[in-house]
């Protein structure tokens, strides 16, 4: 019969310190006060996977994220300053969601360069693809209530790229949300329409 050796307690406790550096790290947003973890963070606490592996993103969602970006400011670069890299907006107290893009009116920007965590709506946010953990709420219902959190903030309009089916989702208040595939032209904002499907085939 085996004998079971108790872990040493300092041992113990640097495992736990360890794992509450990770988790601090593989926090993506925190919503009423509780952490929402990137997806594939457990992978990362069982040493399957590195943080950069789970936190970084793929090929697709980096080129449509910089085509976008690329397009609005060619477009909109005089009137809007574009935010992008997981920028973190705070919505209440205890709340703050990252977004991917988001374009703020340029008389808006000395107050939002004082703070480093983002405390004034922008006019849109674009996201793509959900990035975090999200358990039984499943993907729909993430979207829904992030989009529902971000127009209460402000946010005039959320459009959701989704790569994998290849649709958008287009959520305003006061409007019914509208599902678009990567075929069709969405507008992002005073006239800046793009086709996903033709976007991406631009050098």
């Amino acid at each position: 019969m085996g004998v079971a050796v108790a872990e040493r307690p300092e041992v113990a406790e640097e495992k736990d310190e360890r794992r509450e550096r990770l988790l601090k790290l593989l926090t993506y947003e925190v919503v009423d006060g509780k952490p929402v973890y990137y997806r594939g963070y457990r992978d990362v606490l069982e040493g399957k996977k590195q943080p950069e592996e789970v936190m970084g993103s793929s090929y697709l969602q980096g080129k449509l994220i910089a085509a976008l970006v690329g397009e609005i400011y060619s477009r909109l670069g005089r009137k809007y300053a574009v935010a992008t890299n997981e920028l973190t907006l705070v919505l209440k107290k205890g709340t703050y969601r990252s977004v991917d893009i988001a374009l703020f009116p340029y008389e808006l920007e000395e107050r939002i360069e004082k703070d480093r965590w983002v405390k004034v709506p922008p006019v849109v946010v674009v996201e793509v693809d959900v990035k975090a953990e999200i358990g039984r709420e499943g993907d729909l219902g993430y979207i829904l209530r992030k989009s529902r959190e971000l127009i209460d903030f402000g946010v005039k309009r959320v459009v959701w790229i989704l790569t994998s089916p290849r649709s958008v989702l287009v959520f305003e208040p006061g409007k019914p949300a509208v599902i678009l595939g990567w075929e069709d032209e969405v507008e992002i904002w005073e006239g800046v329409k793009v086709r996903l499907s033709e976007l991406l085939k631009r050098p």
